[in-house]
């Protein structure tokens, strides 16, 4: 993990930390009131593609994260390996554990994809997912290439 400030993130990374703070304002989350907004960046043969989603709560209880929202709406583009993702909340954006293993199935096996974890004070830390995941279970596991898919 590296703190760092918001004018030393990379453009494309500049641009997921604004995506994930936007899509935080319209989070729908009269439950627990604990608001997140996430964005992906994929890259296609055109470039960079970027997508952003936020928490939806239900009153049964069921929501959809910010983070699986995000890359659902990568993979309904088409898109199928994510290069980098933004997270932010109230205490920092650290992917949950369901949210983790759902980020690993489109890292492509890469351990050093950068998750962005912003706070709501703008604090920003960047961790990989290998070290928020370090022993993952994924595709390659069970002999499949989401990119085929």
């Amino acid at each position: 993990m590296r703190k760092v400030n918001f004018k030393n993130l990379k453009h494309e990374e500049q641009i997921l930390v604004e995506m994930a703070k936007k899509a935080r304002e319209n989070a729908y989350a009269p439950y627990s009131k604990y608001k997140v907004g996430a964005a992906v960046m994929s890259i296609t043969k055109r470039g960079p593609n970027f997508y952003s989603g936020c928490n939806v709560e239900t009153c049964i209880y069921q929501t959809t994260h910010a983070e699986r929202n995000a890359i659902d709406t990568m993979v309904a583009d088409g898109c199928r390996q994510i290069i980098a993702l933004c997270c932010v909340a109230k205490g920092g954006g650290i992917p949950c554990a369901e949210c983790r293993q759902f980020i690993w199935e489109f890292c492509g096996d890469n351990p050093e994809v950068p998750i962005i974890s912003v706070d709501i004070k703008g604090n920003i830390e960047i961790y990989t997912i290998g070290e928020l995941y370090p022993k993952p279970f994924g595709p390659k596991d069970l002999g499949v290439n989401p990119e085929k898919y």
